[in-house]
């Protein structure tokens, strides 16, 4: 089986770790979180970046991280938001250069889910609150996902074993 590179594309509280971390446990792959390394470094983090600068760190150790991971033949689930075609073709790049495959998985919920989960986090802090201004941010930014990125979208409410046992 070739290695493969799944990039996570979405909104906040659309479902990216959730599905991340399954279609991990399905395909055997390494989940590779910039959240996760977010939290992992952020006391490390120089309190005088922006907050772009403090993104684009955290990017380049993903990055570091997926670009290891291929490297020693594992299949990778990139999580993140992926807002911004650069940072999916960014993501492709490392694929190429190890001979891996990569699907862009574009998570498609609709507004009031997002709306909705986001209220729901509030009540139990399952997963750490995001200020609207990302979220807001986030939103502008996006780009959708062209045909030409290899792109599988997962609809919520899908059938979720199904929708895996699709997915190259």
């Amino acid at each position: 089986m070739n290695k493969i590179l799944y990039i996570l594309c979405g909104l906040g509280f659309s479902g990216k770790s959730t599905l991340a971390k399954q279609i991990a446990e399905k395909k055997n792959a390494v989940l590779i979180s910039q959240d996760g390394i977010y939290f992992e470094k952020e006391k490390e983090l120089d309190p005088a970046l922006t907050d772009a600068k403090e993104w684009e760190l955290i990017r380049s150790i993903a990055f570091e991280r997926i670009d290891e991971a291929l490297r020693s033949g594992k299949s990778v689930v990139y999580d993140s938001t992926n807002t911004r075609r650069e940072h999916r073709d960014a993501a492709r790049e490392i694929a190429g250069k190890n001979q891996a495959d990569s699907v862009l998985v574009f998570l498609d919920t609709p507004d009031e889910v997002l709306v909705d989960r986001q209220i729901k986090n509030k009540e139990t802090n399952e997963r750490h609150d995001v200020e609207q201004k990302y979220l807001d941010q986030a939103r502008a930014e996006l780009e959708m996902p062209d045909a030409d990125e290899n792109v599988v979208v997962f609809k919520s409410g899908e059938n979720l074993e199904e929708w895996l046992n699709n997915l190259k």
